[in-house]
C-alpha cells in the first residue's frame, strides 16, 4: 500500500493530537482523581502524662497508617490546657479528668466531651509509714492523715505540680487542702506531742505523694531523688484519672470533630487496649 502523500500524513497527525488533547486528560481523570488541598491537621492540646506514657505516640501511628495524617500533639498541663481550649486557641484538648472540664461542658464552652481511657492512681510513700495510714480504711482519710502527719512534722507530703489533673484530684480528696500543705487540716495530732527525733526522721523521710500507675511503673518504685518509695493505697473508687477528649465552642476545624470520632473508633480504642495495665479504655 502507497504510503500517504505529505499533505495526507500532516492531516493524520493533527487528527491523532487532537483527539488526545480531547481524550487523554479526560482519561487520567478517571484513572487517578485529583485530589484537593487537604486542610491542615488539627493543633491539639495533650497533657504530658499522655506523652511521657507512650499514648500519643501510639496513637499518632495509628492516625497515619489509618487516616494518613495525625494531629499536632501540643504538651501542657492539663489546666492551661483547658484555659487554651476555653479561649479556642487549641482545635481539640486531650486532658486529664478535672473539674474545670465540667465546669466548661455544664456552660457550654466545650462539646463533644468523651472518656477515652483511665489510669489508676497511687498513693505512695516511704516503707517506714511515717503518718501511719497502713490501716486507713479509703484514700480521702489516708490523704487527710499524711497531711495531719505533715502539719505535725512527722511526715512531708509532695503536692502535684498546680494545674495538673493530680493536683485536683489531692485537692478533691481532702477539700482543697492538699494544695496548701495540709494548712487548716483538722485532727487531733500536733506537732508539741512529737518528740525532736520524731520530726526528724520525718523530714528525712520520702514525701507521700499521688501518682498515676503509668507514672509509677515507669519510675521503677523510686521517688524523684530514687528513694525507695511504698504503694500504699490503690485500688479506691475515687483514685483514677481518665483522659478525655473535647471540642472548643470557639473553634470549628475541619478535621477536629473527625480526630474526635476516631479516637472512640476500634482503631483508637485498641491503641488503648494495647497501652495495659497503664492505660485502659475508660467505659471498659
Amino acid at each position: 500500500m502507497p504510503s500517504p502523500t505529505p499533505a495526507r500524513r500532516t492531516f493524520l497527525l493533527h487528527r491523532t493530537a487532537t483527539l488526545g488533547a480531547l481524550v487523554l486528560p479526560g482519561a487520567i481523570a478517571w484513572s487517578a482523581p485529583a485530589k484537593g488541598p487537604r486542610a491542615a491537621e488539627p493543633v491539639v492540646g495533650v497533657d504530658p502524662l499522655l506523652v511521657d506514657s507512650g499514648l500519643t505516640a501510639r496513637w499518632r501511628a495509628a492516625m497515619l497508617r489509618d487516616l494518613g495524617w495525625a494531629a499536632q500533639w501540643s504538651p501542657m498541663d492539663t489546666g492551661r490546657l483547658l484555659a487554651e481550649l476555653e479561649q479556642g486557641r487549641l482545635d481539640a484538648g486531650l486532658y486529664l479528668s478535672h473539674p474545670e472540664a465540667r465546669r466548661l461542658d455544664k456552660e457550654g464552652l466545650i462539646h463533644h466531651r468523651a472518656p477515652l481511657a483511665r489510669t489508676e492512681v497511687y498513693l505512695v510513700g516511704p516503707p517506714e509509714d511515717p503518718a501511719g495510714i497502713r490501716g486507713a480504711d479509703n484514700a480521702a482519710r489516708a490523704l487527710h492523715q499524711v497531711l495531719l502527719a505533715q502539719r505535725a512534722g512527722a511526715a512531708r507530703w509532695q503536692a502535684a505540680p498546680p494545674g495538673s489533673a493530680l493536683a485536683a484530684l489531692a485537692d478533691e480528696l481532702s477539700g482543697g487542702l492538699a494544695s496548701r500543705g495540709g494548712h487548716g487540716v483538722a485532727g487531733e495530732r500536733s506537732a508539741g506531742t512529737l518528740s525532736a527525733a520524731t520530726r526528724a526522721d520525718g523530714s528525712r523521710l520520702a514525701p507521700y505523694r499521688l501518682v498515676s500507675r503509668a507514672q509509677w511503673e515507669g519510675s521503677g518504685g523510686r521517688g524523684d531523688g530514687g528513694e525507695r518509695l511504698k504503694v500504699w493505697f490503690a485500688g479506691d473508687p475515687a483514685l483514677h484519672l481518665d483522659c478525655e477528649v473535647a471540642l472548643p465552642f470557639r473553634g470549628r476545624h475541619p478535621t477536629a470533630s473527625l480526630l474526635v470520632q476516631w479516637l472512640q473508633w476500634p482503631l483508637g480504642q485498641g491503641v488503648v487496649k494495647a497501652s495495659s495495665p497503664r492505660w485502659r479504655p475508660a467505659k471498659g
